[in-house]
């Protein structure tokens, strides 16, 4: 997926960048996050949106992220897209343990940026999505954490973009099982515990946040039912959750296309609405 195609859907800049802001040191590596902000948002008490790079949790980095960060700027949010730490070297859960700081980090420093700390959404593409819809849906992890332990690390709003919900699906395809083997620190078969504790679909519960879905029919890496999954434990419950599953489409974003751009700009619109944006 080229998120990079998001540009096409910008207009003249609206936003202001802050780059290079560190939010933790762990493992030996400095972590840190990007902030778009709106131009003309000169008042602070904005709402923000943590936003999560893909690459099947081993590659990516976070400013993947950049244009979908200065459209979610163009609707009135702060858009903070962060680095975490990667597989093989750091195995789950590491990944979430730093997604969950930095929502932590963000609201330990709103008012330094200007945000409203009970007024943060996550947003994420493959990778990046399922660690959006844990953020949704499961409160810090590490209890014991020393990283800002005053404040939650769940979200109020989640855009997903494809992704994985439940890793132990016969529904992924057996050539993931190396890289999920990877990801797991040990073989998928011998990995039951993990595969479930890495599995948002087993977290979903009656606080989870309202979730906006993308998904397309054609993807080949993270099938269509992994999306449809989550929705229906969504309406099961009686949650907000709204999906949009579209035709020939794959593991991408397409503006060009008019159902992919509609859908984006859609799940934009409605993490500020859920979010509040005046």
């Amino acid at each position: 997926m080229m998120l990079s195609l998001f540009a096409a859907l910008l207009t003249a800049p609206t936003w202001t960048v802050r780059q290079d802001v560190e939010y933790a040191q762990v493992a030996g590596e400095s972590l840190k996050m990007d902030l778009y902000r709106p131009q003309s948002a000169g008042a602070s008490n904005l709402p923000a949106v943590l936003v999560i790079h893909g690459g099947a949790w081993m590659a990516g980095k976070r400013q993947d992220m950049a244009d979908l960060c200065r459209l979610i700027a163009d609707n009135g949010m702060v858009a903070a897209t962060v680095s975490y730490r990667l597989a093989p070297r750091h195995p789950w859960p590491a990944m979430l343990d730093d997604v969950q700081t930095a929502v932590r980090f963000l609201r330990h420093r709103a008012k330094d940026f200007g945000i409203d700390g009970t007024r943060i959404g996550a947003a994420g593409a493959s990778a990046g999505g399922h660690l959006a819809v844990f953020l949704g849906v499961r409160d810090t992890r590490d209890a014991g954490t020393k990283l800002y332990p005053n404040h939650s690390s769940r979200v109020a709003a989640v855009f997903d973009i494809f992704g994985p919900i439940d890793l132990g699906s016969p529904d992924f395809p057996p050539t993931l099982d190396p890289a999920f083997a990877l990801v797991l620190g040990k073989p998928r078969k011998d990995a039951a515990k993990e595969i479930r504790d890495a599995s948002p679909i087993h977290f979903v519960d009656r606080k989870s946040a309202p979730v906006f879905i993308y998904q397309g029919l054609n993807d080949p890496l993270v099938p269509a039912s992994q999306s449809r999954l989550l929705e229906s434990r969504y309406r099961q419950l009686g949650l907000t959750v709204e999906a949009r599953y579209l035709e020939g489409i794959g593991h991408e974003v397409k503006p060009d296309h008019p159902a992919s751009r509609q859908a984006i700009l859609e799940g934009i619109r409605f993490l500020a609405r859920h979010l509040r944006v005046d």
